[in-house]
């Protein structure tokens, strides 16, 4: 009989990459015969993407203590329950800050603990998470990574470093139909988010607007930032820039757009590069420090843009949008390394490590 897996994620009513992959990957184990919880540590009892109904979600209901430390504690208390009732062999915790909750399962030995790694080594947005990334790195009984440059951080960073393994994040829209790059649209996706750089877009998007009135730009996502990139755009007098919420249908935007660009300030894979890559569309992307690297190939597919030089990035992108055979020229080798985002590939990976582990 294959093993229980169960995921412990923040909160899988979100909508956004981390929880579409945790969704997609959960499903596929179901479909492969384990059984699978997902536990989230707030709300979570439904899912904002499509999820096999084999998949059990429940949650430690964490939204309803107002004390940090008492809803930490309390949490721990419940997942620890929750894991002996349902005999999960198999915890994995959907972000390494979250590790610090399987930690005393991994103790007592309940289950076996492994942490994914969804953004990479150098984003610590607490001392929180660099305890967990750093406890999780030696204790865990593996961490799982979206690229090489994430290995080789976690290697030359913690001499302690116990099984680390890399596995892609999956491509998630067929790669059927290719976008006629005829639209004068440029399209991103992603959180309204500070981390998702959307205000430096909207800079850049400034610049290229006075020399290209008849190109739109569409931002779909939604985030804690809506508001202030409304106000953004008013301010900087834009007229042809839209923030458009969730997309129904991503794969449909994808294929109405002729550039994307990303602007995120960090990123732990990139996962909206490689399914604009499926549909053909031409990526230009800022080079921060994990993802984009490992996906654009410069000037082949793709720009990719020194981190946080917005008028490179303008230069860039205008280079792209007036030239029809350059978009038409990079379209061409978006394909070129998809192969090993498939998501038979990717869960062959996953299904060799639950074994092993």
């Amino acid at each position: 009989m294959k093993k229980h897996i169960g995921f412990l994620i923040m909160n899988f009513e979100n909508g956004g990459g981390t929880e579409r992959v945790t969704s997609v990957i959960a499903s596929e184990l179901a479909k492969r015969n384990y059984k699978v919880t997902v536990i989230s540590c707030q709300k979570g009892e439904k899912c904002w993407f499509d999820i096999s109904s084999a998949v059990k979600l429940c949650s430690l209901h964490g939204e309803k203590i107002g004390n940090p430390i008492i809803r930490k504690a309390k949490s721990s208390q419940e997942l620890g329950k929750i894991v002996k009732k349902e005999e999960i062999d198999i915890m994995i915790a959907v972000d390494v800050a979250l590790y610090l909750y399987l930690w005393p399962l991994r103790k007592r030995k309940i289950c076996k603990c492994i942490a994914w790694e969804h953004f990479n080594y150098y984003v610590a947005r607490n001392k929180t998470v660099t305890f967990a990334r750093k406890l999780a790195a030696e204790d865990a009984d593996c961490v799982v990574v979206l690229g090489t440059k994430d290995m080789e951080n976690y290697r030359a960073n913690y001499r302690k470093c116990k099984q680390i393994e890399i596995i892609r994040n999956p491509l998630l829209t067929t790669v059927n139909g290719k976008s006629c790059l005829h639209q004068k649209r440029v399209l991103a996706v992603g959180r309204l988010t500070k981390e998702k750089g959307m205000d430096r877009l909207l800079y850049i998007w400034a610049k290229v607007e006075r020399q290209m009135p008849d190109w739109r730009l569409d931002i779909y996502g939604e985030g804690n930032q809506k508001n202030l990139l409304q106000k953004q755009i008013h301010d900087l007098g834009l007229n042809n820039v839209r923030l458009c919420g969730y997309a129904g249908n991503v794969e449909e935007e994808y294929l109405k757009a002729s550039v994307f660009a990303l602007t995120s300030r960090y990123e732990g894979f990139g996962l909206v590069l490689i399914e604009a890559m499926a549909k053909g569309v031409p990526c230009i992307s800022f080079d921060c420090k994990v993802g984009p690297s490992e996906i654009i190939d410069d000037g082949v597919n793709g720009y990719l843009i020194e981190d946080g030089n917005v008028e490179e990035f303008a230069e860039k992108l205008l280079r792209i949008m007036k030239d029809d055979e350059l978009r038409k020229s990079f379209s061409e080798h978006t394909g070129d390394n998809l192969d090993r985002y498939n998501i038979e590939s990717i869960m062959e990976q996953w299904e060799s490590l639950l074994l092993h582990v």
